[in-house]
């Protein structure tokens, strides 16, 4: 398996760090997982294409991670793919897919209708909502999904991906849980999120002291993420989705490795991490 970090920021704009996405490949699946800003053009730049991907899973329903679902499906038609979406996602998925697809309805028709092309099956989906906890084969990937804490974000997951004997662990937007640190156990790649608490204690017009306080509590923040992975006893620590996008790399490092014992990998978009 290969994990390629499509997107490692967070809903503040950084043009180095796109929307949250991660693509995992095996040498006969693309599984993509969230489809956040910039998806599309990082997908392009990493030699892959929005036409390729099997299977789309959705960790949650957050704007930064999904708010480029449509350009998605667009692109995968404008590239020729000839094959429906399979979209997996927590409860709400089907209603949301629906509602995005209804708001373009009329475009959507005038294009099919004018642009002619031989096939419109990569404009139809078909939408996969997960219970508590399953197991689901794509191809030669067996992937996992679990609960995550996110609250106040009723369905959030994590994935466990399975493939060649290699296992990669991807935790979603979480703080530290009981549900992560089980099923991440024993990972060879952990990819977790993290919250830099010390460089987010500025406040501004609109951010104020319990904005911070409560973005950091569904997140993980970098003084305990070394500890989550540390318990996990995953062989590497790869950090992605940073709040804030920039920040003092090595201070970061020195504090992860004070817990997990090892130097985290620092993701950045289009990093791609052979399993």
């Amino acid at each position: 398996m290969k994990l390629t970090l499509l997107g490692t920021g967070c809903p503040s704009i950084d043009y180095k760090r796109c929307g949250s996405a991660n693509l995992i490949c095996s040498k006969k699946t693309k599984i993509l997982i969230d489809c956040g800003s910039g998806v599309t053009q990082r997908l392009n730049e990493s030699g892959h294409s929005s036409a390729e991907i099997d299977a789309l899973l959705l960790t949650h329903l957050h704007t930064d991670h999904v708010i480029d679902l449509y350009q998605l499906i667009m692109s995968s038609w404008h590239s020729d793919r000839d094959t429906i979406w399979k979209i997996y996602g927590p409860k709400g998925t089907k209603k949301f897919v629906d509602q995005i697809f209804l708001a373009w309805k009329n475009e959507r028709r005038l294009r099919i209708s004018y642009e002619k092309r031989k096939s419109i099956k990569a404009l139809k989906y078909k939408v996969f909502e997960f219970n508590k906890t399953g197991s689901i084969n794509i191809k030669d990937i067996k992937f996992k999904y679990f609960e995550v804490d996110h609250k106040p974000v009723p369905f959030a997951y994590g994935f466990s991906f399975y493939n060649n004997k290699k296992k990669l662990t991807i935790s979603g937007d979480t703080r530290p849980c009981e549900s992560l640190m089980k099923n991440a156990e024993n990972s060879d790649v952990l990819l977790h999120e993290v919250f830099i608490e010390y460089e987010m204690n500025k406040t501004s017009k609109l951010r104020t002291k319990k904005t911070l306080h409560n973005v950091k509590e569904y997140h993980t923040p970098s003084n305990l993420v070394g500890k989550v992975a540390k318990l996990t006893n995953c062989k590497k620590l790869v950090l992605t989705h940073f709040v804030p996008t920039r920040f003092n790399v090595s201070k970061l490092k020195k504090i992860v490795k004070k817990d997990f014992g090892k130097d985290p990998i620092i993701g950045e978009d289009l990093l791609t991490i052979n399993i």
